[in-house]
């Protein structure tokens, strides 16, 4: 949950003269212990939106409040919070308005006590370094941690509420603001029909298998693999200090938070600097997936009319989430339906949808994996193409470029689902600086065993490595309500009018006469693919 930006807190920078002030309150759960002022040489108070720990501060504290008993008094801080706020002087209210920013954690190794000066420096880490190791986060008391997609009564489990019991439960983390996790389209983010899409696709939003962890591994480790399903999804503390898990905003549909008239307005001499990441910059990206763990392979395949009857041995049932590859005989008509050892004829559909595969998607001594699913009491094969998920996505300017089509890219990299993302204006596309390739496979794309996953996880990938590394930097007066993944507008320099960007970072100088605020941003770009939603 962000701090809500209004009319006033942009007012308060045609004052003239900024007055700020700090205040950090050494908390005991709710009970505020100890109040300072004294903060001589604030250094940093940084926010990053591509890490899980998004605050950091680092401080000099003057302790001359404190008379006696200093050392015993920072010794009782140390498994304390500490609540960080930022005030600015406002003329109309004649007092400090104050800004959240943050509940930290002493984590750094050289926090120090100067006596003949009487203060203390400190780096602190918001609540996530309770999670991750830092300083806490370790879970024990079994040798292996299992977490079930289906439980011993037949219920599915339920991504976002097997996330707020990790927390919970071993986190010990009470306040948490987590929105639904699951399939790319059925976030309403994501597809304006996304109620119909959960309704065709009842799991959506379910563990897709089990999770199983070592006794030791950290209570991030849980989480990360649990986000980890899925891209783009961020997790993090919150000003008020509520974990928060949702996707990574797009910003196409939100409003501009800050536009280039008042950034110009506050911008300090330090300016903008521009970086483009040409080492990082990619424009197709390929993403492989888990190798399926065949259940049955079936070499015996005859065709009949639009019916593909496949003999296998001691195979008296369909079993759901079952893995069965067969090399097709014959090439698929339309509404093709496979059938096994005469059981009932079961419809073959594109993944999690009621939409037959295409005439001549599986051609004649090719094999196949298809996935049986049970959805509403009635059965139907899912088809997953070959033996690993792969899907290509390509930053084009124009979908009917003669030469890059996507037949092009289907045989130039053996893969059949390409997906075009066009964005006419962005200096890397592939007719601008040719295709530059990014392969992702292991590691964290194993957790991909869906052609969808692997096809909304080379569209997020791409955009990344592409669209975000058009970067600005401007150095501004100190904006203490400023949040990362916020929209602005920015016109750079030689250029003939304002764009809007998305802030990534930001680094809040608080060391100097007159405090100062970093902010990074990119490019925005409409999300536009050609990448149809699978009702």
């Amino acid at each position: 949950m962000k701090y809500r930006i209004n009319e006033e807190d942009k007012l308060l920078f045609s004052q003239g003269t900024l007055d700020y002030k700090y205040r950090l309150s050494v908390m005991k759960g709710s009970r505020i212990v100890d109040v300072i002022y004294g903060i001589s040489q604030l250094g940093t108070y940084g926010i990053s939106g591509e890490s899980d720990i998004r605050r950091t501060l680092n401080f000099t504290l003057a302790l001359d409040e404190f008379q006696t008993d200093i050392e015993e008094k920072i010794q009782s801080w140390f498994g304390l919070d500490f609540k960080f706020e930022i005030g600015m002087y406002s003329v109309m209210k004649n007092d400090y308005i104050w800004y959240p920013c943050g509940t930290y954690l002493i984590t750094a190794s050289n926090t120090q006590y100067n006596s003949t000066s009487n203060t203390l420096s400190l780096t602190v880490s918001d609540w996530f370094s309770k999670l991750n190791g830092t300083r806490n986060g370790q879970v024990g008391g079994t040798p292996l941690i299992k977490i079930p997609a289906v439980d011993d009564e037949g219920n599915h489990t339920i991504l976002r509420e097997v996330l707020t019991f990790v927390l919970k439960q071993q986190g010990g983390i009470e306040n948490c603001i987590i929105d639904d996790i699951g399939e790319f389209f059925g976030m309403e983010a994501n597809n304006t029909d996304f109620e119909e899409y959960r309704e065709n696709n009842p799991g959506w939003n379910q563990l897709p298998y089990d999770l199983e962890f070592n006794m030791g591994c950290m209570v991030s480790d849980e989480i990360n693999e649990i986000t980890g399903l899925y891209p783009n999804l961020q997790k993090y503390f919150d000003v008020y200090n509520n974990f928060c898990c949702h996707m990574i905003p797009s910003c196409e549909n939100n409003p501009i938070a800050l536009d280039d008239d008042f950034l110009k307005s506050i911008l300090t001499d330090s300016g903008e600097s521009v970086d483009y990441d040409i080492e990082n910059i990619r424009n197709v990206t390929e993403v492989l997936g888990s190798v399926y763990e065949i259940d049955r392979m079936s070499g015996n395949c005859t065709t009949s009319g639009n019916t593909y009857k496949l003999q296998l041995d001691d195979y008296e049932k369909y079993v759901s989430n079952d893995y069965i590859a067969f090399t097709a005989d014959k090439n698929n008509t339309e509404g093709m339906q496979l059938q096994i050892n005469g059981l009932s004829l079961v419809p073959i559909y594109y993944e999690n949808t009621t939409n037959s595969v295409a005439a001549d998607t599986m051609t004649a001594g090719e094999t196949y994996v298809l996935q049986y699913k049970k959805v509403d009491n009635s059965g139907r094969f899912y088809y997953l193409g070959q033996y690993q998920p792969h899907a290509i996505c390509v930053l084009t300017a124009d979908a009917q470029d003669p030469v890059y089509t996507k037949q092009y890219f289907a045989e130039r990299f053996n893969c059949k689902n390409v997906v075009f993302r066009v964005e006419p204006d962005n200096p890397f596309t592939i007719q601008q600086i040719g295709i530059v390739p990014d392969v992702k496979t292991g590691d964290t794309y194993d957790n991909i065993t869906s052609v969808s996953n692997a096809i909304e996880t080379a569209i997020y990938d791409n955009i990344k490595t592409s669209s975000w590394n058009d970067i600005v930097t401007i150095t501004t007066l100190c904006v203490p309500w400023l949040d990362v993944y916020e929209k602005v507008t920015w016109q750079k320099q030689n250029t003939s009018e304002p764009y809007p960007y998305i802030i990534t970072n930001i680094s809040h100088n608080l060391g100097g006469t007159v405090p100062t605020t970093s902010i990074t941003m990119y490019r925005f770009h409409p999300l536009m693919y050609d990448y149809e939603i699978p009702l």
